[in-house]
């Protein structure tokens, strides 16, 4: 699938849903904190960790909808100094949220 088609069935899919998603963010080696404290500023972001791997930081968000959370990953997250680059990874549905089993 092209990327405007996935776009496409991202849309038909959330509407007007609320948005979870997981983001991966690579750092500049030494602005990790620096980054880290910038996002907590930011109400949509549930949880910020620090961790070791793939990426250095990993942020769970929660949008009113895609388009706030496109607003968010072009213009907030890739403009803070130190953010080299990020992945993003769309919650399809939850097994366990927030430590409350939701699926059965």
């Amino acid at each position: 699938m092209e990327n405007t088609e996935v776009a496409d069935e991202l849309r038909k899919y959330y509407r007007d849903r609320i948005v979870t998603s997981i983001v991966g963010i690579v750092a500049d080696v030494n602005k990790v904190e620096a980054v880290s404290k910038s996002l907590a500023g930011n109400n949509n972001i549930e949880d910020i960790y620090v961790v070791t791997g793939e990426f250095d930081i990993i942020i769970k968000v929660r949008f009113p909808d895609l388009w706030t959370l496109q607003e968010f990953l072009v213009d907030e997250l890739s403009k803070i100094p130190g953010v080299k680059n990020s992945k993003t990874m769309m919650v399809l549905s939850a097994v366990k949220d927030m430590g409350h089993l939701v699926m059965g």
